[in-house]
């Protein structure tokens, strides 16, 4: 599992912060690039469902995913052969999207069950992942600053089949016997029985809120900077600050989430997202660029895993990657693909109160992750309620 995270988030530390710098130095503008990232996400919205509901039937998830793995580095090498058009990078960031963004849920499942069972820390193997992200974005930011933004594709792919390869050498080395008995061949599971889960389902749309928040940040935070003079060895550093945060809130989380409900971490998680997006509407000041990069431990790290705890605990037992599917497909993949052309265009046209649109967005989700406790608390035993210590 160290090895699949690893991979994968290697990816993510060069697609967040310079694939939009790198779509930059094509020609593209902060709107067509907002389009452009939105579109990766597009697919998954039904990819993820569709694949993950498989998963838990009839398709091993660590194969699904090694295949998975596989195809988005094929595609993603050949962005260096497309004509710069826009519509033609479109359509295959909308494939790039279907295969790649699926990889995640399905290994992240995995690795939820194993944490249940005690096999493995679920924190720690995130914080192994965020490790590296601070790796590539930090050297591939020395790396793009002296051999220039084409390289960019490629360092993706890489990192995408070494991912692949992680995934075919655990199936090969790790045994399921420790792991639930397998359910897919039996019977297909019901997927309509994850709506009587109301209190889980209000959370993921909690969650959704705060993800949504992101987008600005995660579209035109890199270009921002760029344009007020901060190099790309800078921006990998910053982003680098943040994934830091992150890694240490992510070491500890399991800790935190003994002491604290996965719920109201949720509710402090949204409001530390809106002081974020407070603090760099304001300035773009050093110091107040590194504070903000720090309260990504609380802005995302925090809710992200009281999230997975809620999943963790509370899907169905049968539905369980489908589950994972749709937190990500719903809480991740529709919020970044509606909302990054609009954060695209509010950069271009009312930088300064595009971030107080974000935080409003982030607060959204301390009222929904209020709503869902009362729920979630009463499917909850009593005798084993993990949300009775807080609130």
């Amino acid at each position: 599992m160290y090895l699949i995270f690893f991979g994968f988030f290697a990816a993510e530390g060069i697609i967040y912060p310079f694939w939009p710098t790198w779509l930059d130095s094509l020609g593209f503008s902060a709107s067509q690039i907002g389009l452009l990232i939105a579109a990766v996400y597009w697919p998954q919205v039904v990819t993820g469902v569709l694949m993950t509901y498989v998963a838990d039937w009839r398709v091993d998830q660590l194969r699904l995913a090694a295949v998975l793995g596989f195809a988005a580095a094929v595609c993603t090498l050949l962005f260096c052969f497309m004509p710069v058009r826009l519509w033609g990078f479109v359509c295959l960031s909308i494939v790039f999207g279907g295969l790649w963004m699926v990889v995640l849920p399905l290994s992240e499942s995995y690795l939820l069950k194993r944490d249940k069972q005690a096999l493995q820390n679920y924190g720690r193997v995130r914080a192994v992942g965020s490790s590296a992200f601070i790796l590539t974005s930090t050297f591939g930011g020395l790396l793009f600053a002296h051999y220039g933004q084409m390289w960019v594709p490629i360092v993706i792919a890489a990192s995408m089949l070494f991912t692949a390869l992680a995934c075919l050498w655990l199936k090969r080395r790790v045994t399921l016997a420790p792991l639930q008995p397998h359910e897919r061949t039996t019977k297909r599971p019901d997927w309509k029985a994850l709506f009587a889960h109301k209190g889980l389902l209000i959370a993921i749309a909690a969650a959704s809120f705060i993800q949504l928040s992101h987008t600005l940040y995660f579209s035109t935070a890199s270009i921002g900077w760029g344009a007020k003079g901060y190099p790309a060895t800078a921006i990998g550093m910053f982003w680098a600050v943040a994934v830091i945060a992150e890694i240490t809130y992510f070491a500890f989380s399991n800790k935190v989430l003994a002491y604290c409900s996965p719920l109201s971490i949720v509710m402090v998680s949204s409001v530390c997202a809106a002081i974020r997006w407070a603090l760099f509407s304001d300035s773009d000041a050093l110091a107040v660029i590194l504070l903000g990069q720090c309260l990504h431990a609380l802005s995302f790290a925090a809710y992200h895993s009281a999230i997975m705890r809620c999943i963790r605990d509370h899907a169905p037992a049968q539905l369980q990657v489908f589950t994972q599917g749709v937190y990500y497909s719903l809480a991740v993949a529709l919020p970044m693909g509606l909302a990054t052309p609009f954060a695209g265009y509010l950069y271009d046209t009312q930088p300064q109160w595009a971030w107080y649109v974000m935080a409003l967005f982030a607060l959204t989700g301390t009222v929904l992750a209020f709503i869902a406790y009362p729920k979630m608390r009463s499917a909850t035993d009593d005798s084993t309620n993990l949300y009775s210590r807080l609130l």
